[in-house]
């Protein structure tokens, strides 16, 4: 025989730009669609430092605002009309 119960469970509930503190909420407007979330772990012999754990919360102005010139930018696939691929 099976128990069941439900927990709760933690979830984002809001973003804040690491650079401006613009700030979105999960629930509200566009949610988290302007963010850009990154996180990884540095290799060994990175200048970031050997294993470091790196994340930063960016909305998409600071994205530009701070790697515009070097962001390669295309229509998404599935943001393209219909028959064109």
């Amino acid at each position: 025989m099976k128990t069941m119960d439900i927990r709760p469970e933690s979830f984002v509930s809001q973003l804040q730009c690491d650079r401006c503190g613009a700030q979105a909420h999960h629930d509200k407007d566009d949610g988290f669609n302007d963010f850009l979330q990154i996180a990884f772990d540095a290799g060994w012999g990175s200048s970031l430092g050997d294993g470091t754990h790196v994340e930063i919360d960016l909305c998409h102005s600071c994205v530009k605002a701070t790697l515009g010139d070097w962001l390669r930018l295309s229509h998404a696939k599935w943001a393209s009309p219909v028959g064109e691929a």
